[in-house]
């Protein structure tokens, strides 16, 4: 962006070369040459540069360099104290008092020519886990000549690069040569080159995406069942869960392992855990085209070994607290239990551990006392059995 700016000159003692709506900079002479003022105009706009001299009756002569012999000399016709220049390049402004003495004599440049005028980037290098790029700016030179040996220079740009994402993604980086992690999806990248002109031009790349990240939900099929402990990925056999695939990037190639329960090539496989013990759940995935891999977090599962416990005494009164005679178990595979009452006649028999008596005999609820029981479990596990015998109290409160 353009304004207006008011500098002193770099040997003037009463009075300073101006210009309105332009930018300021300096010459970078190679030899001991103080540097002169450049002062920068918006892109062909009119250059007007003035000098303001605070003494009586100032004269103003005007001069323009000539780059055939690195001379200052070439008057122009222009008297006053301002100069609209007619071409970019260099200027001299001699002023001399009322009475002949030369009070400033001052060296500058103009240009309205500043631009960018070509951008590109490139990916120097990828892999599946980031993505080099550079870029390079080409600009409308702005020369100049040092006073003292001819040899020339150019006016900094002071060029600035920003890379950003299409669509938008993790932040932008600054700089000629940049890295990004290495995407997923396929995106454009954009660096966007602007000068302490306020000039501004962009460049795009298309980047199609090579890198996968592995990554997986765990949906644990089995429900809680009142007296079974369980919660999560952890409980007792056999433990469902369907994994559903979130992995990103082109995945063309799935492996699961279970730990050491067993392996699946599937996308979203359905597995079953029932042997006590901890496994630890991976997913790589790959893109085959690429060579790209990733490997998932592990996910745990643990399966309790089995147990059977049976109370000795329920209270089958309808308030929904120990209203039937059941067992607490983990992980039992097989499951018998009968009921007997005093005189050994069977009064309920049932195999699923998560269903028990109630107390009632053909319909109508049994007489409150003492009933006997046997119990047999089997878990996933071999040799896992249970074996019970007992007494239970059928209590009806009030």
């Amino acid at each position: 962006m353009f304004f207006t700016v008011f500098l002193m000159a770099s040997v003037s003692v009463r009075g300073q070369l101006s210009a309105e709506n332009a930018l300021v900079a300096q010459t970078e002479y190679s030899s001991a040459t103080p540097n002169d003022q450049v002062f920068c105009f918006p892109e062909g706009s009119f250059m007007s540069v003035r000098f303001d001299y605070a003494g009586n009756n100032p004269s103003f002569a005007w001069f323009q360099h000539d780059v055939t012999d690195n001379s200052w000399d070439n008057q122009l016709a222009n008297s006053g104290n301002q100069l609209t220049a007619g071409t970019p390049g260099g200027y001299r402004v001699v002023v001399e008092d009322e009475a002949g003495v030369v009070v400033a004599d001052e060296r500058f440049w103009v240009y309205n020519t500043q631009k960018i005028t070509n951008v590109e980037a490139e990916i120097t290098y990828d892999d599946c886990y980031g993505v080099e790029m550079s870029a390079s700016a080409d600009t409308v030179p702005l020369i100049f000549y040092d006073p003292m040996d001819g040899s020339f220079g150019g006016v900094n740009y002071n060029l600035a690069f920003e890379w950003t994402t299409l669509p938008e993604g993790d932040g932008s980086q600054s700089g000629r040569t940049v890295e990004f992690d290495a995407p997923f999806e396929d995106l454009s990248y954009v660096v966007s080159v602007s000068d302490r002109f306020g000039n501004v031009l962009e460049s795009t790349i298309d980047y199609s995406a090579i890198a996968v990240a592995a990554e997986f939900e765990a949906d644990v099929k089995k429900d809680t069942v009142p007296n079974e402990r369980h919660s999560d990925a952890q409980g007792s056999a056999p433990i469902e869960i369907k994994f559903n695939d979130q992995s990103q990037g082109k995945v063309n190639a799935w492996e699961w392992t279970f730990g050491n329960s067993g392996q699946s090539v599937e996308q979203n496989p359905l597995f079953v855990f029932s042997s006590a013990g901890t496994d630890s759940v991976y997913l790589r995935v790959v893109n085959r085209d690429s060579g790209c891999e990733s490997l998932s977090a592990p996910f745990v599962v643990s399966v309790w070994e089995s147990e059977l416990e049976v109370p000795n005494v329920f209270t089958p009164n309808g308030d929904g607290i120990n209203d039937q005679f059941r067992v607490a178990y983990k992980s039992i595979k097989k499951f018998e239990m009968v009921v007997f009452n005093r005189w050994g006649r069977r009064v309920y028999e049932g195999n699923d551990p998560a269903r028990g008596w109630d107390g009632k005999i053909g319909g109508t609820m049994g007489a409150p006392g003492v009933y006997f029981y046997y119990i047999r479990g089997e878990g996933y596990n071999d040799n896992e059995v249970h074996r019970k015998e007992g007494a239970v109290h059928l209590i009806r409160g009030k």
